[in-house]
């Protein structure tokens, strides 16, 4: 038995032992500077408020871990690393704050007592059990990390949390955790209803919607637009195309009110407020120039006339929704021939 105290320490010592099993209460972006994927067959994981949604969600890929390699289990607190001749058991989560050398006193003690690890195999193997009964699907594996994505993004709303990861390019985006619409925006606003709105957001009542929101967009009541969504907004020219060199940027919906518009066209309101009220999570990917240029070119190819507007009859969310994944897929695409046309 060796007790470790240096972060230094217990990165080697988890390279040498080389985990196949971990239950672990927290795991974060970047968990495979200090495990390798290749080596670890499985992880009991807490898929709650300290781990990261998406790092879950990328161990629970084909070409890692695979869903059904990867159990959930709220209550988690454990930390057990455990290899073919030792085990790791301490204070460390699988993340950077956890395995880092940020200023965090961890500890953790190396065993390599056979009786000592075959007690700790039998322990995974009981919150395995417990974690099948709660979880036993990946649909409901994918419907928690949603949930947990939504509290993650809301304490990073009132700075509890950092957005913490870097954001990645459209070719690596990968996610299916993120509620992504691509909706165009004209010159024309209506006014605010302001009675609706005050009595949906008190905040508002003491500074106006014009103070309070940094951004608006306007959609049908069937719209299906919810707090938390992104919407990827570009803007059009009066006939409907991309306009261009206009604007590609993220929306981030804090705010949805009915009728928050005075017009019978597009009365719901979509919200993002200003900063200085509310901080908006990491947006799903990168907006760089050439990844707008692309938004616009692919818009334009009218390969996608769902996401567009052509004529003077309402456009509706629900047909420009279900052609989003085969927009981004295209944008990767065409930014892959991009890449190798260099």
């Amino acid at each position: 038995m060796k007790v470790l105290t240096r972060a230094k320490e217990i990165r080697n010592a988890l390279h040498e032992l080389q985990p196949s099993r971990i239950a672990v209460a927290y795991v974060g972006s970047g968990w495979e500077q200090y495990v390798s994927a290749e080596r670890l067959k499985e992880i009991v994981v807490s898929p709650t408020l300290g781990s990261n949604p998406y790092a879950i969600e990328e161990m629970m890929r084909k070409d890692k871990l695979g869903h059904e390699n990867v159990y959930f289990l709220d209550n988690l607190h454990s930390k057990i690393y455990l290899g073919a001749r030792a085990a790791l058991v301490g204070s460390c989560n699988l993340s950077n704050n956890g395995m880092g050398d940020g200023g965090l006193f961890e500890m953790a003690t190396l065993l390599t007592d056979q009786e000592i690890r075959t007690q700790l195999a039998m322990q995974i193997e009981r919150y395995k059990a417990a974690a099948r009964t709660l979880y036993p699907t990946r649909q409901k594996k994918l419907a928690r990390l949603r949930e947990l994505k939504e509290q993650c993004d809301k304490a990073q709303w009132f700075g509890f949390v950092s957005a913490g990861s870097k954001i990645p390019s459209v070719q690596q985006y990968e996610s299916k955790l993120d509620r992504i619409h691509i909706v165009w925006c004209g010159s024309h606003v209506d006014e605010y209803s302001q009675a609706h709105i005050r009595s949906a957001v008190p905040a508002i009542r003491e500074v106006g919607p014009d103070d309070y929101f940094s951004y608006t967009l306007q959609f049908l009541e069937e719209d299906d637009v919810r707090p938390h969504d992104w919407i990827l907004c570009w803007r059009c020219n009066d006939d409907g195309s991309p306009r261009k060199g206009g604007d590609v940027s993220w929306f981030y919906v804090h705010h949805v009110v009915s009728n928050g518009f005075d017009t019978d066209d597009y009365p719901k309101l979509a919200g993002q407020a200003s900063p200085k009220f509310l901080k908006c999570p990491a947006p799903p990917f990168t907006l760089d120039p050439s990844t707008k240029a692309l938004i616009r070119s692919t818009l334009g190819s009218c390969g996608f006339p769902e996401l567009l507007s052509f004529d003077d009859s309402l456009w509706r969310l629900g047909p420009a929704d279900a052609v989003t994944h085969a927009f981004i897929d295209a944008l990767k695409n065409a930014n892959r021939a991009e890449r190798n046309a260099r």
